[in-house]
């Protein structure tokens, strides 16, 4: 019998440490060619996301292209600290903080897209910082640009068309989410900027003024910078795809009775006030 070796407790040696994951060369590939202000693929960068958000992408997350357009425009107007209402998978910020190597803010309520936001920030290595909380609660004041994909879209679409079934679809909260933003819009300081993509749904003060517009991927980009301390509240500016029309033409058609509105209540609600 051969006999036992019995190993003091002080002799046993650690266990190396783990090594490193090596870094993953198609995240190494996007950050390089995002702060580098290079086109990118959507499809390399959706590649990033889960399967549920991956698939939505095109019709819920801002393109790359327009994510780098937005942020080239805003960052040229002068706006450092910069918040996109509606994040999603937190692309747009992503994008943006790598193009800009600034911290982005991100307004989400969803959960799960809070979650990926985080994850994707992580994975490219982006200044990322997504809020969860209401609109209504929020302080706006500590932003100069703010970001905004129709965010508010989403209460008016049929089911089939929607992200989930977390928020149900209604007129009602649309209407009091584009005015929350109005008033936002009202209060901000002289030279706050804003990018709005396929509109931003609701009034734009006539204290704001479009200094860049684009179609880019079949909707349009704008770029909005308040130009005027004193506010003008007898009418306001509505986007309707490549047209942008005030509040007192569309209550004058709808008084009309112009076939293009009428009998649209969503429509009516958004111009009362206006003549």
């Amino acid at each position: 019998m051969e006999p036992k070796l019995h190993t003091h407790p002080a002799m046993v040696l650690p266990s190396p440490p783990h090594a490193p994951p090596e870094p993953d060369p198609l995240e190494q590939e996007l950050r390089a060619s995002l702060v580098a202000h290079r086109p990118v693929p959507d499809a390399d960068f959706d590649s990033l996301l889960p399967a549920r958000p991956r698939i939505r992408s095109a019709s819920f997350w801002s393109a790359v292209e327009v994510a780098q357009t937005a942020s080239r425009w805003l960052t040229t107007a002068g706006a450092t600290r910069v918040l996109d209402v509606g994040s999603g998978v937190g692309k747009f910020c992503t994008i943006a903080a790598l193009s800009t190597a600034r911290l982005v803010w991100g307004l989400e309520l969803r959960a799960e897209l809070v979650a990926v936001s985080r994850q994707l920030a992580h994975r490219l290595r982006a200044q990322v910082e997504i809020l969860e909380e209401p609109m209504e609660s929020l302080d706006v004041s500590r932003f100069d640009g703010f970001y905004f994909f129709n965010p508010f879209a989403e209460h008016l679409m049929e089911p089939v068309e929607r992200y989930d079934d977390q928020f149900p679809a209604s007129p009602d909260g649309f209407l009091r989410d584009v005015s929350t933003v109005e008033r936002w819009l009202r209060a901000a300081p002289l030279g706050t900027a804003m990018v709005t993509y396929n509109g931003l749904g609701g009034r734009i003060p006539l204290s704001w003024k479009v200094e860049k517009s684009r179609l880019v991927g079949g909707d349009y980009l704008r770029l909005w910078v308040k130009r005027t301390a004193s506010e003008d509240l007898s009418d306001a500016l509505i986007e309707l795809n490549e047209h942008l029309v005030s509040a007192r033409q569309l209550a004058g058609l709808i008084r009309g009775k112009d076939p293009r509105v009428r009998g649209n209540p969503l429509v009516a609600r958004l111009v009362a006030g206006f003549s």
